[in-house]
Formats: C-alpha cells, sequence, structure tokens
C-alpha cells in the first residue's frame, strides 16, 4: 500500500513505495509524474500539492498511510480556505444573509456573493444573468483590498464596468484600455487600481498560456504590458466566452495569469457556464486553479459521458453518473449559483410562448426545394449550396423571408417575410406594449425596421459596428419610454444592457447557442423589472429547421442543469 507523503520542498505530493500495479491509478491524479523530486535521489510518482490531487489519492488508496507533514497541510488548507469558503457558501445559499461589506447598498445575497469570491482563492461566480455579478465583484475587491484588478470583458461591457465602479466607489482609479495599440500600451502603463480590457484587445498585450501540442511562437511566448503588472485579482467577465482551450483569446486569459507569481486571485462571471456540454467547464476551472485542472483529456475521461456523434466523431454528452459526486466535491469551493427566483422571489414569472408561423407559398416552394436538392430556384438566380454550414444557413433563411440574389450572386432576404407580418401582427395584439426583438439575422432586422418605419412605430436598434453614444441614446430612449421597438442582434444585443422597460421580448429567429439565448432572455428578465410576469414569444416556422434549434437548445439545457443543479438547489431550499 502506498505512503503518501509531502516533498522537501514542499511543492509535490509524493507516492512512496507503490507496485508496479499501481501505475494506472497513479496516472489518474493531476498532473502525476514518474520522476525525481527535490531531496530524493530514486524516481517517484509525485504529483502538485492540490486538494483535488489529495483527495483522489485518499479515495483511489483509502487504507494508504498519510504522512505527518502532509497531514499538517492538509489540515492548513482545510482551516484556512476550504472551510471558511464552504461556510460562506452556505449563507451564501441563504439569500436573506448578509455579511457586512466596505460600499453600501448591496443586497444581503450580494454581500455574501461578495466574501465568497475572495475568500475561494479562484472560482466561478455563475449567478443568473440579471442578479448584480458586477457588484458583488466590486465589493469584494473594496473588502479585500484586491489591487492593482484587471477585469475582462466584451467590449460593449467595457463602458457598464465604468460606470459601476463610479457608481459603488469614489476612490478607485479606473482605467478602460481601449483604442489604437499604442493608444492602449500607454493606457496600460498608466497608474490605476483597475484596468478594464477586452477579448479581443487582450491577446496583443499578453503572452498566451498553451495548450497540449500547440505550439506556440516567439512572439506568442513573449512577456508583453500586462505580464509586467503584479496583478492581484482578475475578473472574467461572461467567462463563457473562454470555453475554447484552443482559441487564443482562451489561452490570453490563461496567459496573463499565469504570469504572476504567486498566482492572482481568478474569478470567472457568468450565468451560463456551459455553452454546449459539461467539459465546457475545463477552461473556466483550469483559468482559476491550473494545479488542480491541468488536463482537458483526463477532465473528460474520468468525469464524462462520450458517445458517436453524427460525424463518426465523440461528443461528450454528459457527467459519469460513477464518478459525478467526486466532481460536485471538488468544484463546490470554487463554484457559486443563485437563480433570480431563489435571490428575489418577487421576480416576475416567465412566461414561454411559441406562435408557429406559416410559410408564404413562394417561401415554402423554396424551402421544400432546398430540402431535397440543396438547390432553391429563385426568380432572380439559383441558390445552391455544399456544405453543412451553409445548407443550415440558408434554410434558416428561407424560414425567415423570401430570399433573393443580389448581382454577386450573394443571397439576401427580402419581402414578402412571413416573420416579419407575424411581428406587426403581434405588435397590434399588445396594444402599445413596448417590445424587445432578437434575430440572429441582421438583414431580417432590416427588414423589419422597414415595416416599422412604414407603420409608423417608433424604433431603435442594437447592432454590430454601432457608436457606443449610438448605442447608449437608444437603449436610454427606449427605457424612458421614448421607443415602443428594440431590434437586436444575438451578438451586439444579448449582453451588458438593460431593456426592463419592456416585459415581452420577442424571437424572430433563435440562436444555435444556450448561452445567447438566455444572454437575450436576462435583458428583460433582470432585477429592476417591475412587471408581474416576463412573456418570451417564439416565433417558429413550422416544419422547418427552426424546430431542431429548438431541440437543440433544449437538450443542452437538460444538460446545463446537471451542471448547476438549480432545482435541486430550489428543493433544498423549499424543504
Amino acid at each position: 500500500m502506498p505512503i503518501i507523503d509531502i516533498d522537501i520542498g514542499g511543492k509535490s505530493i509524493v507516492f512512496r513505495e507503490t507496485e508496479y500495479r499501481d501505475r494506472d491509478a497513479c496516472r489518474e491524479i493531476p498532473s502525476s509524474r514518474y520522476k525525481k523530486v527535490a531531496g530524493d535521489e530514486t524516481e517517484l510518482w509525485r504529483a502538485p500539492l492540490t486538494w483535488r490531487a489529495l483527495l483522489m489519492a485518499n479515495r483511489i488508496w483509502p487504507n494508504a498511510t498519510i504522512t505527518n507533514d502532509l497531514r499538517e497541510w492538509a489540515w492548513h488548507e482545510y482551516n484556512n480556505r476550504l472551510a471558511p469558503v464552504l461556510a460562506v457558501r452556505e449563507m451564501a445559499l441563504d439569500p436573506t444573509q448578509s455579511m457586512p461589506v466596505t460600499i453600501e447598498g448591496p443586497y444581503p445575497y450580494q454581500t455574501t456573493g461578495a466574501h465568497f469570491i475572495a475568500l475561494s482563492g479562484g472560482a466561478t461566480l455563475a449567478d443568473d444573468m440579471g442578479t448584480g455579478k458586477c457588484i458583488q465583484t466590486i465589493a469584494a475587491l473594496e473588502q479585500y483590498d484586491l489591487y492593482p484588478t484587471l477585469i475582462v470583458c466584451p467590449n460593449q461591457a467595457k463602458a457598464t464596468w465604468a460606470n459601476e465602479w463610479e457608481k459603488w466607489t469614489s476612490d478607485i482609479a479606473v482605467q478602460v484600455i481601449g483604442g489604437t495599440a499604442g493608444q492602449r500600451r500607454k493606457q496600460i502603463a498608466s497608474s490605476a487600481d483597475v484596468y478594464i480590457i477586452n477579448y479581443e484587445s487582450l491577446r496583443t498585450h499578453t503572452k498566451l498560456g498553451g495548450y497540449g501540442s500547440i505550439t506556440l511562437s516567439p512572439e506568442e511566448k513573449r512577456l508583453k504590458e500586462l505580464n509586467e503588472i503584479d496583478w492581484v485579482a482578475i475578473i472574467a467577465d461572461e467567462a463563457h466566452r473562454c470555453v475554447d482551450p484552443h482559441s487564443k483569446q482562451t489561452r490570453a486569459l490563461w496567459g496573463v495569469a499565469e504570469s504572476v507569481v504567486p498566482r492572482p486571485l481568478c474569478i470567472a462571471l457568468t450565468g451560463t457556464p456551459m455553452v454546449n456540454s459539461p467539459d465546457d467547464l475545463y477552461c473556466l476551472l483550469h483559468f482559476e486553479s491550473p494545479d488542480e485542472w491541468p488536463s482537458k483529456t483526463r477532465f473528460i475521461d474520468r468525469y464524462c459521458i462520450k458517445e458517436y456523434n453524427a460525424w463518426g466523431g465523440m461528443s461528450v454528452v454528459g457527467l459519469n453518473p460513477y464518478t459525478k459526486q467526486e466532481f460536485y466535491d471538488l468544484i463546490t469551493p470554487r463554484f457559486l449559483r443563485r437563480t433570480k427566483g431563489m435571490v428575489n422571489p418577487w421576480l416576475p414569472e416567465k412566461v414561454y410562448e411559441r406562435r408557429d408561423i406559416e410559410l408564404l407559398p413562394k417561401q415554402r416552394k423554396a424551402y421544400d426545394s432546398f430540402v431535397k436538392d440543396s438547390i432553391a430556384v429563385l426568380d432572380s438566380g439559383t441558390a445552391i449550396a455544399t456544405d453543412p454550414l451553409t445548407i443550415l444557413t440558408r434554410l434558416t433563411q428561407l424560414a425567415s423571408s423570401t430570399v433573393d440574389l443580389d448581382g454577386a450572386g450573394n443571397v439576401r432576404l427580402c419581402e414578402p417575410s412571413s416573420k416579419v407580418d407575424a411581428l406587426i401582427d403581434l405588435l397590434q395584439d399588445m396594444g402599445d406594449g413596448p417590445l424587445v426583438v432578437f434575430s440572429q439575422s441582421r438583414q431580417l432586422l432590416v427588414l423589419a425596421e422597414a415595416r416599422l418605419t412604414k407603420e409608423g412605430i417608433s424604433h431603435g436598434e442594437i447592432r454590430g459596428n454601432q457608436v457606443p453614444i449610438e448605442r447608449q441614446s437608444y437603449i436610454d430612449r427606449f427605457q424612458h419610454g421614448d421607443l415602443r421597438v428594440m431590434l437586436c442582434t444575438f451578438g451586439a444585443g444579448s449582453e451588458a444592457i438593460t431593456l426592463t422597460a419592456a416585459s415581452t421580448i420577442c424571437f424572430l429567429q433563435r440562436s444555435w447557442s444556450l448561452v445567447q439565448n438566455r444572454q437575450a432572455e436576462a435583458r428583460v428578465d433582470r432585477l429592476g423589472q417591475e412587471a408581474e410576469s416576463v412573456v418570451i414569444i417564439d416565433l417558429i416556422a413550422s416544419g422547418t429547421v427552426e424546430d431542431q434549434i429548438l431541440r437543440a437548445t433544449d437538450a443542452k439545457g437538460i444538460m446545463l442543469e446537471e451542471i448547476v443543479r438549480d432545482k435541486e438547489t430550489i428543493r433544498r431550499m423549499l424543504s
């Protein structure tokens, strides 16, 4: 039976007196290696000194001998990090509990969330969208004086974060980083407590983290401006944008954190921590504690179920029931989630409504032809698609409106459109009530905008390539009741804005992304909403690819529930 020890340097767990038959068990320990360790001339199995490694080793060899030195480290880790954070987490699940914070005004549940963030040593705050993750973060940083702090967020959220700091604090220097590369470098070199940068700019000013067999170029390995600052905390807002370890955006976030010694407090903020499947969590866990979660392959092998997909590859379809409880035990000190219903029971109920739309005869003919042969004969020519992505795009377009070819042979949406007709009917049914409209297609919103103008219905729009002052003007006018309809694309309008003047939201199209769909709903269904209920209406072209989109996102919702366990938490509160 192995002896589990700590090395002389106090950085590794050492497994002594292992036998050849123990090699597979040793490989299950995160980042385990068979090599020499400090103060020992013999080769031994060793792993980074982490709570996860010790917990897994104890479960693999429940009767193994644990040395006194390792026991002393374990007690210190438990008493100084795990016990306090678990106690605060238990309080945080009761929305009536509060803890003292420096700033005035947060709700009770936000004060406990702030202490959880600060004490966790790195965690995901997965509170539902609209519950105030910004204020909880600010309260945590202020309470524990965690400066300098780097906040990485979507480009459209930079102004929101700056406004939140101005609202809640008076003596914190905040630097928003933007403009040209040269301007950004000067801003990074300035003296500030908080630096706010968008994801796209981040990778220009930091080294990249490594992943698997990806080869980093000399430029990607080079320390840059952000690597020269000794960050105390790094905050990743809308962190679901960083769930692909191959993307430079994700590895830039890893790189800026790993260049600081000791490692800063790394906090991920997202109401939807899983985009497609449970393995999406790996990138966030690796950001928060890379020693505990070093390998995505091992993460999947131990905690996930895989099945063959339609293309012959393997896809993750859920958590492994045999190791699920171990996974929950490990992430509990690093994961906190409260739904809007939990923290604020008087928030409005969400009511979902589906309205089936019949395609116009011209649309249906083109759609059916395309389903059969991937060819649609139009008045202006023939639209052909060969690859799966283009086929799905064309089917979505044909389900939304009539399509035509421009002079360059590009497909464009045009009138008549059954979706736009249904939107006008909906507005007539609502009387004078305000409405938020989302669509994946910008062209479809252009058609809707033209019809709204023709009907004399006041409206604004949130879209890409929009100057911030114009965007904010539309939001302010809508919130003040000067505009009746707000038209939004998913890419530009599903994050970092509040549209609570409306209690009804209409989807002309749904996104394939569960995250984008839920983010879009949260623009209306969030704190500040005063209506008795929020009505979410889907305009669905029946018998088309849109039915498949809904089924796909529903399946992702089931997997997300397996991770966040909202229903289980609510049952616990009511029992």
